[in-house]
């Protein structure tokens, strides 16, 4: 079954879009607001018109609670429609990818699935680039990402 955006909610949406960004693994760059359900949470937010901090706590990082139990049933959903598969836990975060020589976020699979569905990642992230609220939002976190991977090139990583 090929599945298209428009077939799915808003939290799958921005949870595709979001894991075909390839930002590099919070922990690796020292920094959580790179974390997966961070920006997811934010990017859905925007997507719904909502503030952008609607499903963060008050410190503007952590996602709330009831967010975190949303973002793992449609993690489930997705699994079920064999668009998305669970990662063992203790490997590395998919999204930022592994690269010997960088530290990689260690995730629970709940908190980080493995895409299979590449092409409908790819469109629900063009989706999101496509809504003026989403996009300078997730370009300053992709800028952000080629900021670190400029700066780990210059210290030395991947030479």
């Amino acid at each position: 079954m090929v599945l298209r955006p428009a077939e799915l909610e808003s939290l799958e949406v921005a949870l595709l879009g979001v894991l075909c960004l390839g930002l590099p693994p919070s922990r690796a760059a020292g920094d959580d607001t790179f974390r997966v359900d961070h920006v997811t949470a934010v990017a859905e937010a925007l997507q719904n018109g909502q503030d952008p901090n609607a499903n963060l706590e008050s410190d503007g990082v952590r996602v709330r609670p009831a967010f975190s139990l949303r973002l793992r049933e449609a993690i489930t959903t997705l699994i079920a429609k064999e668009v998305l598969i669970r990662q063992e836990a203790g490997m590395p975060a998919a999204a930022g990818g592994y690269e010997v020589g960088l530290l990689i976020d260690m995730v629970t699979p709940d908190e980080h699935p493995v895409v299979l569905d590449r092409f409908l990642a790819q469109e629900c992230m063009e989706k999101l680039f496509r809504i003026p609220a989403v996009y300078p939002f997730l370009m300053g976190q992709y800028t952000r990402s080629g900021e670190f991977w400029q700066k780990a090139r210059a210290e030395g990583y991947g030479q």
